[in-house]
């Protein structure tokens, strides 16, 4: 360990503990644009030691442009940071760091080719002989992981682990650095209500030594059971800052979006008569994996769910179905019209089967395209004549579903990158509304964590989305490692235990504590 991080590990200790509420982090009048696009406009925030400060907003609000600001990645414009009541100014990452900001961003920061503990450790590796000591790397990387409890295996490429796992390990890693200030971007997304609350116990632990962490986050019900602040950003501007013993789940709600988010009743959809033999989706004897699928339905009109602890098989039996992955035992299979697993992505979506995938921008978005792009992609033949593609039509539907989605951005020409993630998962299921506007047929639509880092409106809109597409005839499947999304979307959830898709539970019996049971 180098002397400084000795040195704050030492102020981390029971010196820290005795002097809570003392101010870590300072900001004042902080502002930043791009081109003509102000994405901060005059933010002051201050995080405290022994503190868990919610940062909130909706998708596009400003909060990834904040914490890029603090943690030396992006310069602000205008205003100043105060770090331990010292003026800094970060020009890069290291800064950041050196001064004990440590930061988990939303889109894992790991290098798949290397190791679990060969991340951890990046940067920092322990040294024989001028050489890195491969022992002592693996020693102090898992010493870190026994630390907080967490049961993966350090010792294999990391391009093998879920991207639960790799969540897990990006906080792991900002942890080595043994910081004063800790900020989580959606730390929780994709992980399981086990493993959630497993992380929120290391936090507690971090905070009770004097630790400040700024914890940005769209699940409304964490900020409120975890955190002692919150502050509020819209359009960039601060409009909240303030205890949250002291407002309300709904105040807050209304100050992200500017409206009440009112709950639907849910209704089924699902085709009355319809067998599962007659089911756009019906399969027998699958293995995929260590996964066994005795017996899978999805019926027209139906939303069904498939619970299970991280990396149970949840992505790989999506990914199967869509026709990205091949299984060990195709077994018997009904999926839309074809009478077998689709043999690629591109046949699958030829049959009206279309992917959300769960990791956005190795699996989904096409990095340097714009949003217009993306979204034409699923569609090119169909607004396409003579092999080009008909740019007013195109245009004018391309329009139609950022409308309709409310995704944010400059124009449709934006490149998709520069949205939040939010915004870009919302590009990701406009790509198969504009196509499914282009056929006659109800889809088969496979959704693994679709809201993944969707702000609370934009959560609400999707799942009216979901429903209403469900009203027209689509069969939905939806892994989520959201079992309250399970219970607010469907008719039924299969629950995977034991490296097998089992027990099928009725809407009537769903609980988190029963999906909780089940997937044990």
């Amino acid at each position: 360990m180098s002397g400084s991080a000795a040195q704050r590990t030492a102020e981390l200790a029971p010196a820290s503990a005795a002097a809570p509420g003392r101010t870590l982090l300072r900001a004042r009048g902080i502002g930043k644009s791009y081109a003509d696009t102000a994405a901060l406009t005059d933010v002051d925030m201050e995080l405290s030691a022994g503190e868990m400060l919610a940062l909130v907003g909706a998708n596009g609000a400003g909060k990834s442009t904040l914490v890029k600001i603090v943690c030396g990645a992006v310069q602000p414009d205008t205003g100043s940071l105060e770090v331990n009541g010292r003026a800094v100014q970060f020009r890069r990452v290291a800064d950041a760091l050196g001064a004990g900001i440590a930061v988990a961003h939303q889109q894992v920061a790991i290098i798949r080719p290397l190791t679990g503990a060969e991340n951890i450790m990046l940067g920092r590796e322990p040294l024989r002989g001028g050489l890195i000591d491969r022992r002592a790397l693996a020693a102090a990387a898992q010493t870190l992981a026994d630390r907080f409890g967490v049961q993966i295996d350090l010792s294999v490429e990391c391009d093998t682990l879920s991207l639960g796992e790799l969540k897990i390990l990006d906080i792991l890693k900002a942890m080595a650095s043994e910081p004063r200030i800790l900020i989580l971007d959606e730390p929780t997304a994709s992980l399981t209500l086990a493993e959630t609350q497993r992380l929120f116990a290391f936090l507690a632990e971090l905070k009770r030594r004097g630790l400040g962490i700024l914890f940005i986050s769209h699940h409304m019900n964490e900020v409120f059971a975890q955190c002692d602040r919150v502050v509020v950003l819209k359009d960039g501007r601060k409009v909240h800052d303030g205890s949250l013993s002291e407002t309300t789940l709904p105040a807050v709600i209304r100050l992200m979006v500017g409206r009440v988010i009112e709950e639907t009743d849910w209704t089924s959809h699902a085709v009355a008569g319809e067998g599962a033999s007659d089911a756009p989706v019906s399969i027998r004897g699958l293995r995929i994996g260590r996964l066994e699928v005795p017996e899978l339905a999805v019926r027209r009109g139906e939303v069904v769910g498939v619970a299970g602890v991280l990396g149970a098989g949840q992505t790989e039996l999506l990914e199967c179905l869509a026709g990205a992955t091949r299984p060990a035992e195709a077994g018997t299979v009904h999926l839309a019209d074809l009478s077998r697993l689709p043999r690629t992505v591109g046949e699958a979506i030829d049959h009206g089967i279309y992917l959300v995938a769960d990791d956005r921008l190795r699996k989904a978005i096409f990095r340097g395209l714009s949003v217009e792009e993306n979204v034409l992609t699923g569609s090119l033949a169909q607004i396409s004549r003579y092999g080009f593609v008909q740019t007013t039509s195109a245009l004018a539907a391309v329009r139609d579903i950022v409308a309709r989605l409310r995704v944010k951005c400059s124009d449709p020409g934006q490149e998709i990158l520069q949205l939040s993630g939010g915004n870009q998962q919302k590009v990701v299921f406009g790509r198969w509304l504009a196509r499914i506007g282009t056929t006659a047929d109800p889809p088969v639509l496979l959704l693994d964590n679709p809201t993944e880092g969707v702000d609370v409106g934009s959560k609400a809109e999707l799942y009216a989305l979901i429903r209403d597409l469900a009203r027209q005839g689509a069969a939905v499947l939806i892994a989520s490692a959201e079992f309250s999304e399970l219970i607010s979307l469907c008719d039924r959830v299969y629950c995977i235990a034991h490296g097998r898709l089992a027990t099928c539970l009725p809407r009537a019996d769903l609980s988190e504590d029963r999906l909780l049971i089940e997937v044990n």
